[in-house]
């Protein structure tokens, strides 16, 4: 069954309306008609059964059936994804997988080495959560992964630690990944193409975050982004 996301705001009562662009999906792409039966997520966890009562040309009107439980449950694991920027497709594909695997939050980085320099950080922004909700409909979440604006590696390691550990990973100077400890809350970092730089693995260390590495194993970018969500997963949330 098809699924479509609306905002909390969007539901009143018994109704919920459904703005422009999922319309334009459900009417001229899905081909549904009034009276079809689909599925509407809220992107805080809940999903419902409802009914197409209207469809208009900027928006439609669905009745709410019943709450349903989403197809795809929540990891006990608050998993953070701090990456670095990739260029293009690649950086896309990090985020579709991150919201897959059950991330929780993106956070792109700007680091020294990057390959992409952001000049308009909350276009990209838009961007980047549009294709995480596309991937939140196919893959059966009902929370949607947030995305951060870009921001500086500097800036992002001095901020204060919210609880739960925060994991540099490397290909170098790091302790080996069987070391870390068992955590609900994890915030893992994953540098650019070029690795990191020796200021930045310092700045990390005087931050408070453990450099972990896989046995100086050598990995894609991106590889590297979406190995360590499976692998935290695998350890410390639902894909065990």
């Amino acid at each position: 069954m098809h699924r479509f996301y609306a905002p909390k705001i969007a539901f009143a009562a018994e109704r919920i309306l459904l703005g422009g662009d999922e319309t334009h999906h459900l009417r001229d792409v899905l081909r549904h008609d009034e009276g079809d039966e689909v599925l509407v997520f809220d992107g805080e966890g809940c999903e419902y059964l409802v009914r197409i009562e209207t469809i208009g040309k900027k928006e439609s009107l669905l009745t709410l059936i019943e709450k349903v439980g989403p197809s795809a449950p929540e990891s006990p694991l608050d998993l953070t994804l701090a990456a670095a920027i990739l260029k293009g497709e690649k950086f896309d594909l990090v985020i579709q997988k991150a919201v897959e695997l059950g991330v929780k939050r993106l956070v792109p980085l700007q680091t020294i080495r990057c390959e992409v320099k952001i000049n308009d950080g909350e276009k990209k922004r838009a961007r980047w959560q549009k294709i995480a909700l596309d991937a939140a409909k196919q893959c059966g979440r009902a929370t949607l992964m947030t995305v951060e604006n870009p921001v500086e590696f500097a800036r992002f390691i001095d901020q204060t630690e919210q609880g739960g550990r925060r994991l540099l990973f490397s290909e170098r100077d790091g302790e080996p990944a069987g070391m870390i400890e068992i955590s609900l809350k994890i915030t893992a970092i994953v540098g650019p193409t070029g690795g990191w730089d020796d200021g930045e693995l310092e700045a990390a260390r005087q931050s408070g975050a453990r450099i972990i590495t896989f046995g100086g194993r050598i990995l894609r970018a991106d590889t590297a982004a979406i190995s360590i969500a499976t692998i935290l997963q695998h350890r410390f949330g639902d894909m065990n």
